[in-house]
């Protein structure tokens, strides 16, 4: 998302409960095809360890698992912070706003 759309200490408490709502709809919306997602990415991983621990794999092989675990666990992370964001900024902005701005200041 631009940055420039995510400044929601300016939106409006309908706009950040509209914003809330349409996260929380199409989590719930998606939530099969992000658990799937997730998943076949898990599948891999698990593979990938399961060959790890394997004697006869080579040192060679053992680096490119190494290497391609990492990459797997970058994606998995990667979904969970995006989907994270999407659902917890409005709501953290929406809570915010309801602090006074004196007591909010560090």
């Amino acid at each position: 998302m631009p940055e420039e759309q995510r400044h929601y200490g300016q939106w409006s408490r309908d706009e950040l409960h509209q914003a809330e709502a349409t996260a929380c709809q199409f989590l719930e919306e998606n939530s099969t095809r992000i658990a799937e997602t997730m998943q076949a990415k898990a599948t891999v991983l698990e593979h990938l360890i399961e060959q790890l621990s394997l004697r006869e794999t080579s040192f060679a092989d053992r680096l490119e698992y190494f290497a391609r675990a990492s990459e797997v666990a970058r994606l998995i992370q990667a979904d969970a912070d995006g989907f994270f964001d999407l659902a917890s900024q409005p709501m953290v902005a929406r809570i915010l706003g309801t602090v006074p701005p004196e007591e909010a200041q560090p």
